[in-house]
């Protein structure tokens, strides 16, 4: 079997390289560097320094790494435990590979395992990484299938870029052509995706605090009209309506086909592009009126996805901004919604009793509340001390300061002792328009907690206390309203030329997940119907895929011929052959393989003639041919002037 040289070895360790690099972050660190040992030691032992590691050695290693690999996930079945799996085996295949099959396997392996990353992620970036690592790989197969050390790095990188340059328009016809079933194609798990959304289904005080540090989007939306102001986008999340004395939490639910509501104004549409998050929350504006496909509302008016979002969710909505909800609410719901732990925060519940005695109205105590948080002095901060087991007492007559859900739990517990039934809503407020997409883009950072109570002949209205204590945070974003300088995500703070090109790519990144990573059965049939082709079924669009396969397959056919195709016939070779077809027919015929002298020379030497008018215009052929500055157009009229001329009986046979 033939052995694999030096040089084979090498390529495919620089091919492996990056095709593992984006992973290491992923796996165990003792993965990461025993696979960095494994291409080590084989890169030296092909230079001929140390020998090969011997085979009744790596038999027990073999075993200890999938041990090792059990070991640490207690599995090997999913993502992250059968790339770390599949890696440690890869390593193994590298210190025993010895033949040119070998070198083979391992290339294909390269392939393999630079497509898991798109396990990890879907982004531009990675595609891009992505197509150049293909085109590393790639040389490497030419390399090794030549079998030839001498061709230059370049070329067989230019070569490998031409043929991936080829495969895309057949990967383009793939894209849009093939058949697609319900569901991304690199989906994953819920608990692959679980701890990167921002918000829980519980909240208790410094929960949202921690999210601010994050950059990450959240989601993105295009609005079909103008986009409302910013105190008026409240993005609603989870409700939560029961409470421990410290934690609030979701309650039980039923779902709801319909939103009721006494108004029908200030409708707003829009788009969500909503980014995995492993939960089944959907965002809308407070309060959607329309239930997108494949999801559900509850009864304090939450949408959900009927599955976890665990890849780019993409749904429109209708909402609307002005309203009234819960006229008839039932008495259970509220009883639920007014109670508390009568042995926790003792001096926050008298403060809410003393309240109702206090004031005869239920507005009245709502208004005086969020008043006592405008005058008193009360601290807006991303970085409040931390709380006890009597968190409200401690924040409102203590520390003072506090961030969004301190606040929102301090006045809800105080609404509750005061008798006023009261929740939790937890999602986002506001958002940063990108001005080059001209649409909001809300990040983990934008993560709010408000209240909502419920009045008599009101129903449940919406009571954000934080915007009394600090009104920029509702009305300019959570950039003007923190003084400490924690939140600096918000693009448009960076210098005008650098917020155009930070905007740029964030339009950009959105068209990719719009067009590309969104480009499910819906958004096929939307495009394939405007290009007006007749296309109405799958068997359309398997037979529509078999014609363009075909007419590429044939375009690529005419471009090799076309290339390939002899070089077009000078004209002073036209001239030529039209003298040595005459030649032919008088019995002297001149082989293919001959030059003009040697056949003129054949001609004396076997005929026994002479012509010194055919001997001139051979040399003239040849000189037109050979001479550097002889082949223009006046030389060649003359020479087919001379060819013209030559007459036949002008031979003269020697006696």
């Amino acid at each position: 079997m033939e052995q694999a040289d030096n040089t084979a070895v090498l390529a495919v360790t620089y091919s492996f390289l990056p095709s593992m690099l984006p992973h290491f972050m992923h796996m165990p660190l003792w993965v990461t560097g025993f696979t960095l040992f494994a291409l080590a030691w084989r890169s030296v032992q092909s230079l001929g320094h140390i020998g090969a590691i011997p085979r009744w050695l790596l038999v027990p290693l073999v075993v200890v790494g999938g041990i090792s690999v059990f070991a640490q996930y207690w599995t090997i079945v999913g993502r992250d435990p059968g790339l770390a799996l599949l890696t440690v085996m890869t390593a193994f295949k590298f210190l025993e590979s010895k033949t040119h099959r070998d070198i083979l396997i391992l290339i294909f392996l390269c392939y393999f395992l630079l497509t898991t990353n798109f396990l990890f992620g879907q982004s531009i970036l990675i595609a891009v990484y992505m197509l150049l690592t293909v085109i590393i790989i790639t040389s490497t197969l030419i390399t090794i299938n030549q079998r030839d050390n001498s061709i230059p790095l370049q070329k067989r990188l230019k070569s490998a870029a031409k043929l991936i340059a080829l495969s895309i328009p057949i990967m383009v016809i793939l894209f849009i052509l093939v058949p697609r079933i319900p569901g991304p194609i690199w989906g994953l798990t819920q608990e692959q995706r679980g701890g990167i959304t921002g918000l829980s289904n519980s909240m208790s005080p410094g929960a949202i605090s921690d999210l601010i540090t994050s950059n990450d989007v959240a989601f993105r939306v295009t609005f079909d009209g103008d986009i409302p102001p910013q105190q008026k986008l409240y993005w609603r999340g989870p409700v939560m309506v029961k409470f421990d004395g410290k934690t609030w939490s979701q309650g039980n639910t039923r779902r709801v086909t319909e939103v009721k509501s006494s108004t029908d104004k200030n409708i707003s549409n829009y788009t969500v592009t909503l980014e995995p998050n492993g939960k089944t929350w959907l965002f809308g504006l407070d309060i959607p009126t329309r239930i997108p496909p494949s999801s559900f509302m509850n009864s304090e008016l939450q949408l959900n996805s009927i599955k976890p979002v665990n890849d780019l969710k993409r749904y429109s909505l209708s909402s609307q901004l002005e309203y009234k909800l819960g006229l008839d609410e039932n008495i259970e719901y509220l009883m639920l919604a007014d109670t508390f732990h009568e042995t926790r925060n003792p001096q926050t519940l008298a403060l809410g009793q003393q309240w109702k005695k206090q004031f005869s109205s239920d507005i009245d105590i709502v208004n005086h509340a969020l008043k006592t948080f405008n005058t008193q002095n009360f601290v807006y901060t991303l970085q409040p001390p931390r709380l006890g087991l009597h968190s409200s007492d401690e924040f409102l007559f203590q520390t003072r300061r506090g961030f969004c859900e301190h606040y929102a739990s301090s006045f809800a517990l105080l609404m509750r002792a005061a008798g006023i039934p009261s929740r939790i809503v937890t999602g986002y407020q506001g958002g940063e328009l990108n001005q080059v997409g001209n649409y909001l883009i809300v990040r983990q950072s934008d993560a709010h907690a408000w209240t909502e109570v419920w009045l008599q002949d009101k129903g449940w209205i919406r009571i954000d206390p934080t915007a009394a204590v600090s009104p920029d945070r509702i009305e300019k974003g959570l950039d003007q309203a923190l003084k400490e300088g924690s939140s600096v995500f918000k693009i448009g703070k960076r210098s005008p030329l650098l917020s155009k090109m930070l905007y740029s790519w964030d339009n950009l990144q959105h068209n990719w997940n719009d067009m590309i990573l969104n480009y499910d059965q819906r958004k096929q049939t939307k495009f394939l119907n405007k290009l007006g082709l007749g296309i109405r079924s799958w068997g359309d669009m398997v037979i529509t895929l078999v014609i363009c396969m075909v007419f590429i397959t044939g375009i690529y056919w005419l471009i090799a011929w076309y290339r390939e195709r002899p070089p077009a016939i000078a004209d002073y070779e036209t001239i030529i052959n039209r003298l040595l077809k005459k030649l032919s027919k008088l019995g002297y015929k001149k082989e293919p393989s001959e030059h003009v002298y040697e056949y003129l020379q054949r001609l004396k030497n076997q005929q026994n003639f002479e012509d010194p008018q055919l001997q001139k215009i051979f040399e003239t052929y040849s000189k037109i041919k050979y001479a550097r500055g002889l082949q223009q157009q006046n030389v060649i009229r003359r020479f087919s002037r001379m060819v013209s001329e030559w007459k036949s009986p002008s031979v003269k046979v020697k006696s």
